[in-house]
């Protein structure tokens, strides 16, 4: 299972689960298996890399997506519980005798983990979040909630007590990030298990468990 099995386009994060690192050995070891077993094998072995990816997300929680440099954090700052919904987000899909998939939809992790630029869609400029008390909130909503805001040149900014303004959110063509480096977890943290438990299963029938 190598890197160049994970692909992310559409919004969907896909890890592809195979067994071509040891596919020699295995090949032998299936021979006397009968495809049903394969496939109940595989789930069995997919489910387990399944568990670990997941136990990557909840253990590393949203410390795994906090980047202190940026101007969103600070005093004032409100987790969203969106990294809650990536490790939550997991699911094993397309499971056969000798492949399988682990996807996650969860909206924004394709992004954190291919990088890119974006561009409004809709409106003339994004609106991003320059303070803590904005992460997570729109434009709309901060005005409803938090302070009344207004376009300020190229930022929307509220009054400050006592007089000035503080910009909020900027004004933005588009944005480029980079890929977001802990967005995976490490290959054989999934690799490991699906094949420990995979020669389990069929160790087990051979055997006659």
């Amino acid at each position: 299972m190598a890197r160049k099995n994970v692909t992310a386009k559409k919004g969907i994060v896909s890890i592809s689960i195979q067994d071509d690192e040891l596919s020699d050995v295995i090949d032998d070891l299936l021979k006397p298996t009968t495809k049903q077993f394969q496939i109940r094998a595989n789930k069995v072995a997919t489910a387990a890399a399944l568990d670990a990816v997941k136990t990557y997300y909840s253990q590393g929680s949203r410390n795994i997506w906090i980047n202190p440099r940026l101007p969103t954090h600070g005093p004032g700052r409100r987790p969203t519980q969106w990294w809650r919904g990536v490790a939550n987000g997991w699911n094993a899909v397309n499971i056969k005798a000798r492949s399988a998939e682990i996807i996650n939809k969860a909206i924004g992790l394709a992004h954190k983990v291919t990088g890119g630029t974006i561009k409004p869609k809709r409106a003339p400029f994004l609106t991003i979040p320059i303070v803590p008390e904005a992460h997570g909130l729109t434009v709309k909503t901060f005005s409803k909630t938090v302070a009344p805001l207004f376009r300020a040149g190229k930022s929307y900014a509220m009054a400050k007590p006592g007089g000035g303004i503080k910009p909020v959110f900027a004004l933005k063509q588009s944005v480029t990030h980079k890929p977001w480096k802990k967005a995976l977890p490490p290959e054989e943290m999934y690799a490991k298990p699906y094949y420990d438990t995979l020669l389990d299963e069929i160790d087990d029938t051979i055997s006659g468990k």
